[in-house]
């Protein structure tokens, strides 16, 4: 097998000192991820938590459990308004994911009310 060239070996070496000094900057990242930021805990309880169990955490607990409670309240096909919530926050937006297939409208059925959690009938 013949020698490799001194521009192969060069190549070699500045192939090998690239890739290493990529991954030091992934791991910095990471650990700047999980330390610095202090997040270590969320990702532990997102570990190990099943699907649910996730979007009540990223969502809240009290908040996912209303929410869960509306779902099972409201009819699939009915509609609803969002009470006591900013518009256009995240909050309300996980909040009209969650109730799919149910839909937000200006003539609700159900007004959902979030600064008391409570589901009531829209008035007829």
């Amino acid at each position: 097998m013949p020698m490799p060239s001194r521009k192969d070996r060069i190549a070699e070496a500045a192939f090998k000192a690239f890739f290493a000094a990529w991954v030091a900057l992934w791991l910095a990242f990471l650990a700047r991820e999980l330390v610095v930021k202090n997040n270590i805990r969320d990702y532990a309880a997102l570990l190990s938590r099943d699907i649910e169990g996730k979007h009540a955490y990223v969502t809240g607990d009290k908040l996912y459990a209303f929410l869960d409670y509306c779902k099972n309240n409201i009819p699939e096909n009915g509609t609803y308004s969002i009470t006591g919530m900013e518009e256009g926050s995240i909050e309300r937006r996980r909040a009209v994911y969650y109730l799919y297939p149910r839909m937000e409208s200006s003539d609700p059925g159900f007004i959902v009310d979030i600064s008391e959690y409570a589901l009531k009938k829209a008035k007829e």
